[in-house]
């Protein structure tokens, strides 16, 4: 296995995923409801009721991915 030159890239990407989990939970601030990843899953709690929204493909990729979703699901 190679190791890699640069550690800019995973940093950067390590950035942008907070980004996204920022983004993710100002979205569903907007509308007055709450999100939360158990185990593998996000799930969204509006009136009480816990809503599976999304299980993620990658684990690097999972806040990106979240935040794909909610914004389709909210028409965001």
């Amino acid at each position: 296995m190679r190791e890699r030159f640069s550690i800019e890239k995973a940093e950067w990407s390590d950035t942008r995923e907070k980004q996204y989990r920022k983004d993710c939970l100002d979205i569903v601030f907007q509308f007055g409801d709450n999100i939360k990843k158990i185990d593998d899953k996000t799930y969204l709690i509006r009136n009480r009721e816990l809503i599976e929204i999304l299980k993620p493909d990658k684990q690097r990729s999972f806040w990106y991915e979240t935040w794909l979703k909610l914004k389709d699901y909210y028409g965001v």
